[in-house]
């Protein structure tokens, strides 16, 4: 295929994707960088339904046939099954059966409904140094799968455990967190915060809940391993009862799940109560993606998690017994950059490897238009708080949040504008939130009236003769230098853009390759690293050894305010200023900022997010993230590279029940999935 789009035009092809979001305590995060490679999304008319909302059920529950095994596929085995130290998308969709949690989330409205606990209210929560009491009270009768009752004990027992322990999923949920203690008035439970938290009720409140006969026994809890001490024990519907990571995990359901039959669900237009209506899940390990889609297609599973390769949707939609299931993005995929290191501690730099980057060739070539280009750190259904929502917004069109796209050389070109973006460097240029042109693109200015962290370029940006060995082959004529030094000189080599395995990721490489391309001609020394995920994993959150990485993030909050504080604020990221007992100035705990996002004055949105997390008016709220949400883009620590218009694939000939049109309906929200389906009368 050529470099120009697939109808020989670069025009963009974007759309708003309809409601859709899912709120956990904090985002689960994968590799890509994508949102999926090789996944699908919506059809290439943007037309994804006729209605954006699921289906009204009108099945009766009691006539629903129960039993039977219902199989999912997946291209990766879990990243351990331990609740506090893994932040792994593939572990939690198993974990989410087998742990409960205080609150849950509606997948259709997003409003906050009781599981765990029954009802909750806050008191003291008004002026600016008030210390709110949040109260509530636990649900009785529910059980841990060994068969020891949940007891406010126990719920108690695990906000202290996670308040001492400090595991990286949860430190920005119990930051605010001073005690847990048994109430002395009519409630069961009393939670003191330092600070009002005005979605409290979606992070607080929305903690796995830990058996404290089990955890109580437990020092290490990095090194705590579940399965091999007969676990792991949560009060959810299910039990993992076979653990073969390299092969298969199943899950089978207990007799009650109580949490499943409660009064909100019963009242629900689109959910049913009453489930699980099946015996058991069971995961089935593929070695790629292409052997699960095969498996898929040859009848071997009934579904897989995630979507569906792009190539291959077509197929689904016709094939007698197989369905597509439509859904939106729960979160993102992105490159990100370590902003501890020069020229990468310099927001004109950052912005001119959004330029270099053809998102045109990334969502309509080689992902064919089944994801949309990206740009803020909140995916489109998320329109609360994205700066383009709302009677004037523009959702992912508008010339304010295509500031740092694609800069050819014309606007039907895909050959990078080389000269353009070396003026913009060498003029100290950034854009900051002030309208102008920039490199060729008029830009109308901050949509929220914020600025970036800089208003002028942090360095020296000169151009001469090639002297690094990477750039000696590449079509180029000058190098950068940065305050009159090359970048290998600075930083004794390249930079270094780290990237999976083609087999693994097969387009992510040839975007990758695109890219580095593009960053080479313009003078940039810049090579690969190839390394595996769970290498990845850390290089980038334990050690912060990175220049430039690719993953994705899902399960983001449709509130805005916890994802953005525990993915851009300093309190989340590590800033090598204490030494462990090795001498090393890098903290054990895995936090997920490891951009340094927020360390520095001229590249933070602290205040903004702050500002957000402790106020309990939902508009002004709403507003205030808004605002974050375009610093952190004008400030660009990130790049969003897509998000996925989800295209779930299923077995309808033997099973019914599926739930579309939510956030993530084959992975954030696998669960409400599994829980409704059920085989199909024949």
């Amino acid at each position: 295929m050529s470099d120009d789009s697939m109808n020989g035009s670069r025009r963009r092809f974007l759309k708003a994707s309809g409601a859709g979001a899912v709120a956990l305590t904090l985002a689960g995060c994968s590799d890509d960088g994508n949102s999926g490679d090789d996944q699908s999304g919506d059809d290439q008319s943007g037309d994804s339904s006729e209605d954006d909302t699921p289906q009204q059920n009108t099945t009766n529950p009691d006539e629903v046939t129960r039993g039977g095994t219902f199989t999912v596929g997946m291209d990766q085995q879990p990243k351990g099954i331990n609740p506090l130290s893994t932040s792994s998308a593939y572990s939690w969709s198993i974990l989410d059966f087998v742990y409960c949690w205080g609150t849950t989330i509606d997948p259709v409205n997003f409003e906050v409904h009781p599981s765990a606990y029954t009802e909750w209210t806050v008191e003291n929560a008004d002026g600016d140094d008030a210390e709110p009491d949040v109260y509530f009270n636990v649900r009785e009768g529910l059980t841990f799968s060994d068969g020891e009752d949940l007891t406010v004990e126990d719920v108690i027992f695990t906000y202290n455990y996670l308040m001492e322990k400090k595991p990286g999923r949860y430190v920005s949920a119990m930051e605010p967190v001073q005690t847990v203690e048994e109430a002395d008035n009519d409630w069961d439970v009393h939670m003191k915060l330092s600070q009002p938290i005005g979605t409290y009720d979606s992070t607080q409140l929305q903690v796995p809940l830990l058996p404290k006969h089990i955890w109580e026994e437990v020092d290490d809890y990095q090194a705590y391993q579940p399965q091999d001490n007969g676990g792991p024990i949560g009060a959810g519907p299910g039990e993992i009862t076979t653990y073969s990571p390299d092969t298969a995990i199943e899950v089978t359901f207990r007799d009650e799940a109580p949490l499943q039959n409660l009064q909100w669900i019963k009242d629900h237009d689109n959910l049913l109560a009453g489930g699980p209506f099946i015996d058991s899940v069971r995961f089935k390990i593929y070695g790629s993606q292409s052997a699960l889609t095969q498996a898929f297609l040859n009848g071997e599973i009934d579904t897989l998690y995630q979507s569906i390769e792009t190539s291959k949707v077509e197929q689904v939609e016709n094939t007698e017994g197989m369905s597509i299931v439509q859904g939106h993005d729960t979160g993102y995929g992105h490159y990100s950059f370590n902003l501890r290191r020069t020229p990468l501690d310099d927001l004109a730099f950052r912005q001119v490897l959004g330029f270099a980057f053809d998102d045109i060739y990334w969502t309509q070539q080689l992902q064919r238009g089944y994801v949309q280009e990206g740009d803020f750190v909140m995916p489109p259904g998320y329109s609360a708080v994205r700066p383009d929502a709302g009677d004037d917004g523009e959702l992912l069109t508008g010339a304010a949040s295509q500031a740092f796209t694609f800069r050819g050389v014309d606007a039907t070109s895909s050959e990078v504008d080389v000269e353009g973006i070396r003026q913009f460097l060498t003029d100290g240029q950034v854009v900051n939130g002030e309208s102008g042109t920039y490199v060729g693109l008029d830009y109308p200015g901050s949509l929220t009236d914020v600025t970036a962290g800089q208003s002028e370029a942090k360095h020296d940006y000169t151009f001469g003769e090639v002297e690094s060995d990477v750039l000696q082959d590449a079509d180029t004529d000058q190098e950068i230098r940065i305050n009159g030094e090359t970048i290998t000189e600075i930083n004794d080599g390249p930079l270094q853009m780290l990237i999976y395995p083609a087999k693994d990721s097969p387009k992510t490489a040839q975007m990758v390759e695109r890219y580095v391309g593009n960053l080479r001609s313009i003078g940039i020394p810049i090579e690969r690293e190839v390394m595996t995920f769970n290498t990845m994993l850390n290089a980038v959150y334990a050690n912060e050894d990175f220049d430039i990485y690719p993953m994705s993030w899902s399960s983001l909050s449709p509130f805005g305010a916890s994802s953005l504080y525990g993915l851009f604020h300093s309190d989340n990221a590590d800033d090598h200023s204490e030494e462990n007992e090795n001498g090393e100035t890098n903290t054990d705990t895995l936090l997920n900022n490891p951009m340094g996002y927020g360390l520095f004055e001229d590249a933070t949105a602290d205040d903004l997010i702050s500002q957000c997390r402790t106020e309990m008016d939902t508009e002004t709220r709403n507003n205030l993230a808004k605002q974050a949400v375009e610093q952190i883009y004008l400030d660009f620590p990130t790049m969003i590279t897509s998000y996925t218009q989800v295209q779930w694939p299923v077995n309808s000939g033997d099973w019914t029940g599926f739930v579309g049109n939510i956030p993530g309906p084959g992975d954030s929200y696998l669960g409400t999935n599994i829980m409704q389906v059920h085989q199909k009368d024949s």
